[in-house]
C-alpha cells in the first residue's frame, strides 16, 4: 500500500523547527546536570577532577592501589576506607590497579 506524503508550506516547516529547536534548548541543561550529578555519585576509583587524578575507596577497608604514569616511575598509596586521595595529574596516570588491602 502507497503511503502519501503531504507537501508542507515553509511556514509550517519553519514552526516545528523552531518548536523542536526550543524543545532541545530547555531541556539540554537539565540532562546534562543529571548526567553530572550520577558520575559524581558513582565516582568510586579513578576518576578526573579538573587536571588531577583522583581514586575514592568506597569499600569499608583500606585498598592498596598501584598507579602506573606515563612519565617517571610508579608508586604505591594506601588509601583509607571511604576516602579518596591524589595520585597525580590526569595527563599523566595512565591506569590504577587494586592490590587488596592495607
Amino acid at each position: 500500500m502507497p503511503v502519501k506524503i503531504k507537501n508542507s508550506s515553509p511556514v509550517t516547516f519553519l514552526t516545528v523547527l523552531a518548536a523542536v529547536s526550543a524543545t532541545l534548548v530547555t531541556a539540554t541543561p537539565a540532562a546534562t546536570a543529571v548526567s553530572e550529578r550520577s558520575h559524581v555519585a558513582a565516582a568510586c576509583g579513578m576518576y578526573r577532577d579538573g587536571d588531577a587524578t583522583m581514586y575514592k575507596n568506597c569499600t569499608g577497608a583500606g585498598e592498596n592501589i598501584f598507579v602506573t604514569y606515563l612519565l617517571g616511575g610508579n608508586t604505591y598509596f594506601c588509601v583509607p576506607a571511604g576516602e579518596s586521595r591524589y595520585v597525580g595529574r590526569w595527563s599523566n596516570v595512565f591506569r590504577v590497579y587494586n592490590r587488596g588491602g592495607c
